[in-house]
Protein backbone atom coordinates (compact mmCIF):
# COMPACT_ATOMS: atom_id res chain seq x y z
CA UNK A 1 0.00 0.00 0.00
CA UNK A 2 1.19 3.51 -0.82
CA UNK A 3 2.27 5.16 2.44
CA UNK A 4 0.10 8.23 1.78
CA UNK A 5 -2.97 6.04 1.24
CA UNK A 6 -2.17 4.18 4.43
CA UNK A 7 -1.83 7.35 6.49
CA UNK A 8 -5.15 8.76 5.27
CA UNK A 9 -7.06 5.54 5.88
CA UNK A 10 -5.60 5.04 9.35
CA UNK A 11 -6.23 8.68 10.28
CA UNK A 12 -9.90 8.47 9.35
CA UNK A 13 -10.34 5.22 11.26
CA UNK A 14 -8.56 6.66 14.30
CA UNK A 15 -10.85 9.71 14.36
CA UNK A 16 -13.98 7.57 14.30
CA UNK A 17 -12.49 5.41 17.07
CA UNK A 18 -12.08 8.55 19.14
CA UNK A 19 -15.66 9.51 18.33
CA UNK A 20 -17.10 6.29 19.69
CA UNK A 21 -14.97 6.71 22.80
CA UNK A 22 -16.25 10.27 23.20
CA UNK A 23 -19.81 8.96 23.23
CA UNK A 24 -19.03 6.71 26.21
CA UNK A 25 -16.90 9.34 27.94
CA UNK A 26 -19.64 11.95 27.63
CA UNK A 27 -22.24 9.51 28.94
CA UNK A 28 -20.22 9.02 32.12
CA UNK A 29 -19.51 12.74 32.53
CA UNK A 30 -22.55 13.08 34.79
CA UNK A 31 -24.91 10.76 36.69
CA UNK A 32 -27.66 9.22 34.57
CA UNK A 33 -30.74 7.04 35.31
CA UNK A 34 -30.18 3.36 36.03
CA UNK A 35 -32.27 2.39 33.00
CA UNK A 36 -29.77 4.09 30.67
CA UNK A 37 -26.86 2.19 32.24
CA UNK A 38 -28.75 -1.09 31.88
CA UNK A 39 -29.49 -0.32 28.23
CA UNK A 40 -25.93 0.49 27.14
CA UNK A 41 -24.59 -2.55 28.95
CA UNK A 42 -27.26 -4.86 27.56
CA UNK A 43 -26.50 -3.71 24.02
CA UNK A 44 -22.77 -4.14 24.57
CA UNK A 45 -23.15 -7.59 26.13
CA UNK A 46 -25.27 -8.62 23.14
CA UNK A 47 -22.39 -7.63 20.86
CA UNK A 48 -19.89 -9.63 22.92
CA UNK A 49 -21.68 -12.98 22.86
CA UNK A 50 -20.95 -13.74 19.20
CA UNK A 51 -18.16 -16.18 20.07
CA UNK A 52 -20.38 -18.08 22.48
CA UNK A 53 -22.91 -18.41 19.66
CA UNK A 54 -20.24 -19.66 17.25
CA UNK A 55 -18.94 -22.24 19.73
CA UNK A 56 -22.48 -23.39 20.53
CA UNK A 57 -23.18 -23.93 16.82
CA UNK A 58 -20.14 -26.17 16.50
CA UNK A 59 -18.05 -23.85 14.35
CA UNK A 60 -15.02 -24.26 16.59
CA UNK A 61 -15.35 -28.04 16.59
CA UNK A 62 -15.48 -28.04 12.79
CA UNK A 63 -12.30 -25.97 12.68
CA UNK A 64 -10.49 -28.21 15.16
CA UNK A 65 -11.33 -31.24 13.00
CA UNK A 66 -9.48 -29.57 10.11
CA UNK A 67 -6.24 -28.94 12.01
CA UNK A 68 -3.35 -30.61 10.14
CA UNK A 69 -5.81 -31.13 7.28
CA UNK A 70 -5.86 -27.66 5.78
CA UNK A 71 -6.01 -25.56 8.96
CA UNK A 72 -2.56 -24.82 10.34
CA UNK A 73 -1.60 -25.08 14.00
CA UNK A 74 -0.88 -21.37 14.00
CA UNK A 75 -4.42 -20.67 12.79
CA UNK A 76 -6.11 -22.77 15.46
CA UNK A 77 -4.04 -21.14 18.20
CA UNK A 78 -5.04 -17.69 16.91
CA UNK A 79 -8.70 -18.75 16.69
CA UNK A 80 -8.73 -20.13 20.24
CA UNK A 81 -7.04 -16.98 21.50
CA UNK A 82 -9.73 -14.82 19.92
CA UNK A 83 -12.49 -16.95 21.45
CA UNK A 84 -10.80 -16.65 24.84
CA UNK A 85 -10.46 -12.89 24.60
CA UNK A 86 -13.99 -12.29 23.38
CA UNK A 87 -15.52 -14.67 25.90
CA UNK A 88 -13.88 -12.88 28.81
CA UNK A 89 -15.19 -9.56 27.46
CA UNK A 90 -18.66 -11.08 27.54
CA UNK A 91 -18.15 -12.51 31.03
CA UNK A 92 -16.96 -9.25 32.57
CA UNK A 93 -19.60 -7.04 30.99
CA UNK A 94 -22.39 -9.53 31.75
CA UNK A 95 -21.28 -9.60 35.39
CA UNK A 96 -21.27 -5.79 35.52
CA UNK A 97 -24.77 -5.72 34.00
CA UNK A 98 -26.03 -8.17 36.60
CA UNK A 99 -24.21 -6.30 39.35
CA UNK A 100 -25.75 -2.94 38.49
CA UNK A 101 -29.24 -4.18 37.62
CA UNK A 102 -29.81 -6.99 40.09
CA UNK A 103 -31.07 -9.16 37.24
CA UNK A 104 -29.76 -12.28 35.56
CA UNK A 105 -28.16 -12.48 32.11
CA UNK A 106 -28.81 -15.53 29.94
CA UNK A 107 -26.81 -15.24 26.74
CA UNK A 108 -29.13 -17.39 24.64
CA UNK A 109 -32.18 -15.41 25.69
CA UNK A 110 -30.38 -12.14 25.02
CA UNK A 111 -29.18 -13.38 21.63
CA UNK A 112 -32.73 -14.32 20.67
CA UNK A 113 -34.02 -10.92 21.78
CA UNK A 114 -31.24 -9.16 19.87
CA UNK A 115 -32.40 -10.53 16.53
CA UNK A 116 -35.50 -8.32 16.43
CA UNK A 117 -35.18 -5.75 19.23
CA UNK A 118 -35.26 -2.03 18.46
CA UNK A 119 -32.02 -1.53 20.40
CA UNK A 120 -30.18 -3.83 18.00
CA UNK A 121 -31.33 -2.05 14.84
CA UNK A 122 -27.97 -0.33 14.40
CA UNK A 123 -26.18 -3.66 14.64
CA UNK A 124 -28.38 -5.10 11.92
CA UNK A 125 -27.68 -2.08 9.73
CA UNK A 126 -23.93 -2.57 10.20
CA UNK A 127 -24.20 -6.23 9.29
CA UNK A 128 -26.37 -5.55 6.24
CA UNK A 129 -23.90 -3.06 4.79
CA UNK A 130 -20.93 -5.33 5.45
CA UNK A 131 -22.62 -8.27 3.71
CA UNK A 132 -23.37 -6.04 0.72
CA UNK A 133 -19.75 -4.90 0.48
CA UNK A 134 -18.46 -8.45 0.85
CA UNK A 135 -20.57 -9.46 -2.15
CA UNK A 136 -19.04 -6.70 -4.29
CA UNK A 137 -15.31 -7.46 -4.13
CA UNK A 138 -12.49 -8.38 -1.73
CA UNK A 139 -11.52 -4.69 -1.55
CA UNK A 140 -15.04 -3.60 -0.63
CA UNK A 141 -15.36 -6.39 1.92
CA UNK A 142 -12.02 -5.61 3.54
CA UNK A 143 -12.82 -1.89 3.75
CA UNK A 144 -16.17 -2.74 5.36
CA UNK A 145 -14.48 -4.70 8.14
CA UNK A 146 -11.50 -2.39 8.67
CA UNK A 147 -12.95 -0.31 11.52
CA UNK A 148 -15.08 -3.01 13.15
CA UNK A 149 -13.29 -3.46 16.51
CA UNK A 150 -15.96 -1.54 18.38
CA UNK A 151 -15.47 -3.03 21.84
CA UNK A 152 -12.05 -1.41 21.99
CA UNK A 153 -13.43 2.01 21.13
CA UNK A 154 -16.01 1.96 23.93
CA UNK A 155 -13.30 0.52 26.19
CA UNK A 156 -11.08 3.50 25.43
CA UNK A 157 -13.94 5.73 26.54
CA UNK A 158 -14.22 4.13 29.99
CA UNK A 159 -10.59 3.44 30.95
CA UNK A 160 -10.32 6.73 32.81
CA UNK A 161 -13.45 6.35 34.89
CA UNK A 162 -13.29 7.15 38.61
CA UNK A 163 -15.90 6.53 41.26
CA UNK A 164 -17.35 3.57 43.12
CA UNK A 165 -16.86 -0.12 42.35
CA UNK A 166 -19.08 0.03 39.22
CA UNK A 167 -16.90 2.68 37.62
CA UNK A 168 -13.71 1.00 38.85
CA UNK A 169 -14.66 -2.35 37.33
CA UNK A 170 -15.61 -0.71 34.04
CA UNK A 171 -12.30 1.15 33.90
CA UNK A 172 -10.37 -2.08 34.41
CA UNK A 173 -12.59 -3.92 31.93
CA UNK A 174 -11.78 -1.21 29.43
CA UNK A 175 -8.06 -1.78 29.86
CA UNK A 176 -8.39 -5.53 29.43
CA UNK A 177 -10.54 -5.16 26.31
CA UNK A 178 -8.14 -2.64 24.81
CA UNK A 179 -5.25 -5.03 25.38
CA UNK A 180 -7.14 -7.87 23.75
CA UNK A 181 -8.32 -5.87 20.75
CA UNK A 182 -4.78 -4.72 20.04
CA UNK A 183 -3.52 -8.27 20.45
CA UNK A 184 -5.84 -9.84 17.88
CA UNK A 185 -7.38 -6.96 15.93
CA UNK A 186 -6.15 -7.04 12.32
CA UNK A 187 -6.68 -3.35 11.62
CA UNK A 188 -5.21 -2.17 14.91
CA UNK A 189 -2.26 -4.51 14.51
CA UNK A 190 -1.54 -3.67 10.87
CA UNK A 191 -2.44 -7.20 9.68
CA UNK A 192 -5.75 -6.42 7.96
CA UNK A 193 -6.21 -7.59 4.32
CA UNK A 194 -6.93 -4.01 3.28
CA UNK A 195 -3.25 -3.18 3.63
CA UNK A 196 -2.46 -5.40 0.64
CA UNK A 197 -5.58 -4.69 -1.40
CA UNK A 198 -5.24 -0.92 -1.71
CA UNK A 199 -2.75 -0.34 -4.49
CA UNK A 200 -4.00 2.76 -6.35
CA UNK A 201 -5.59 6.09 -5.65
CA UNK A 202 -8.91 4.70 -6.84
CA UNK A 203 -8.64 1.80 -4.39
CA UNK A 204 -7.90 4.24 -1.60
CA UNK A 205 -10.89 6.46 -2.45
CA UNK A 206 -13.17 3.43 -2.49
CA UNK A 207 -11.82 2.24 0.85
CA UNK A 208 -12.14 5.67 2.44
CA UNK A 209 -15.73 6.05 1.25
CA UNK A 210 -16.69 2.66 2.70
CA UNK A 211 -14.85 3.23 5.98
CA UNK A 212 -16.55 6.61 6.36
CA UNK A 213 -20.00 5.16 5.71
CA UNK A 214 -19.53 2.16 7.97
CA UNK A 215 -17.94 4.19 10.76
CA UNK A 216 -20.73 6.76 10.57
CA UNK A 217 -23.31 4.01 11.08
CA UNK A 218 -21.30 2.76 14.06
CA UNK A 219 -20.90 6.23 15.57
CA UNK A 220 -24.62 7.00 15.35
CA UNK A 221 -25.37 3.55 16.71
CA UNK A 222 -23.11 4.18 19.70
CA UNK A 223 -24.85 7.47 20.39
CA UNK A 224 -28.20 5.63 20.32
CA UNK A 225 -26.81 2.89 22.58
CA UNK A 226 -25.85 5.42 25.25
CA UNK A 227 -29.04 7.48 25.04
CA UNK A 228 -27.74 10.22 22.71
CA UNK A 229 -25.20 11.96 24.97
CA UNK A 230 -23.73 13.75 21.93
CA UNK A 231 -25.71 16.32 19.99
CA UNK A 232 -26.36 15.90 16.26
CA UNK A 233 -24.05 18.85 15.68
CA UNK A 234 -21.21 17.13 17.52
CA UNK A 235 -21.82 13.86 15.65
CA UNK A 236 -21.57 15.70 12.33
CA UNK A 237 -18.37 17.42 13.46
CA UNK A 238 -16.80 14.06 14.31
CA UNK A 239 -17.83 12.71 10.91
CA UNK A 240 -16.00 15.67 9.36
CA UNK A 241 -12.91 14.62 11.34
CA UNK A 242 -13.01 17.38 13.94
CA UNK A 243 -11.60 15.28 16.75
CA UNK A 244 -8.17 14.17 17.93
CA UNK A 245 -7.48 10.69 16.50
CA UNK A 246 -7.20 7.66 18.79
CA UNK A 247 -4.03 6.16 17.35
CA UNK A 248 -2.75 2.68 18.10
CA UNK A 249 -0.04 4.17 20.33
CA UNK A 250 -2.70 6.14 22.23
CA UNK A 251 -4.81 3.03 22.76
CA UNK A 252 -1.80 1.00 23.84
CA UNK A 253 -0.83 3.60 26.44
CA UNK A 254 -4.39 3.64 27.80
CA UNK A 255 -4.29 0.03 29.02
CA UNK A 256 -0.99 0.30 30.87
CA UNK A 257 -1.23 -1.16 34.36
CA UNK A 258 -4.26 -3.35 33.64
CA UNK A 259 -5.09 -5.89 36.32
CA UNK A 260 -5.32 -9.61 35.49
CA UNK A 261 -8.65 -11.32 35.04
CA UNK A 262 -8.44 -13.30 38.30
CA UNK A 263 -8.08 -10.06 40.25
CA UNK A 264 -10.99 -8.58 38.30
CA UNK A 265 -13.27 -11.52 39.06
CA UNK A 266 -12.27 -11.48 42.74
CA UNK A 267 -13.13 -7.78 42.98
CA UNK A 268 -16.49 -8.29 41.35
CA UNK A 269 -17.52 -11.31 43.42
CA UNK A 270 -16.40 -9.73 46.71
CA UNK A 271 -18.27 -6.47 46.07
CA UNK A 272 -21.68 -5.91 47.62
CA UNK A 273 -24.65 -6.03 45.23
CA UNK A 274 -26.09 -4.05 43.63
CA UNK A 275 -22.77 -2.49 42.79
CA UNK A 276 -22.15 0.91 44.31
CA UNK A 277 -21.95 3.58 41.61
CA UNK A 278 -21.38 7.30 41.47
CA UNK A 279 -22.74 7.78 37.94
CA UNK A 280 -26.06 5.95 38.43
CA UNK A 281 -29.29 7.62 39.53
CA UNK A 282 -31.50 5.04 41.25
Amino acid sequence: MNINFLAEIEDMAARFRAGEAEVARTFFSRPRPLAQHITWLMVQVSRELRNLREISRGELTDLVDKVDRGVTRDEIVAELREHYYETRHYAMLAYVLEGISGGHVDWKELDTEREKAEWSGWQRQEQKRRRAWEAMSPLHGAAGSFNSGGAGFVAYGVVGLHGEIYEQLLAETGKIILHDELAHGDALGGRHPLYKLVQTGGDARTALEIIREYSTIRLKGRNFQFGHPLSEERIEAIIRGEIEPATVDTLRAAYAGAIDEETWFDRFHSASKPLRASTVIR
